[in-house]
């Protein structure tokens, strides 16, 4: 744990630098239920207030994750948003006619919040 005054700061750094190219993202969370057999169903997804994030390219060398279909991508982007923002792994989003997927979330969200981003493909 960092100290609060130190975690204070950091949220405000972290709030501007969102700020300084910040996108409405509104995040898509799928709910899962039991298939009975030792598997899940997806059900029907459910749109999230809007929150405002940043989008950042990732550079190469991503750690390859598994996607909700246990399919092996390799992240291309960060999303990051504040310390308290609503995000999930397996969460997806769209953005100007691409849909993206959240690959991995930081457990860490003590000044912000990280989620690994794969490109889906167009809408």
């Amino acid at each position: 744990m960092i100290a609060t005054a130190e975690a204070a700061i950091q949220r405000q750094l972290t709030k501007a630098f969102i700020e300084a190219d910040v996108l409405p993202v509104v995040l898509v969370r799928s709910t899962w239920t039991s298939d009975g057999g030792g598997g899940s169903v997806k059900g029907d997804p459910l749109p999230l207030a809007p929150q405002r994030m940043r989008l950042i390219p990732l550079g190469d060398g991503a750690q390859e994750r598994f996607d909700a279909n246990g399919e092996s991508v390799r992240p291309s982007y960060k999303l990051l948003g504040l310390y308290d923002a609503d995000m999930e792994r397996f969460d997806e989003f769209v953005l100007n006619g691409s849909r993206y997927e959240i690959v991995f979330v930081t457990e860490n969200r003590q000044y912000e919040t990280k989620g690994e981003v794969a490109y889906r493909g167009g809408v």
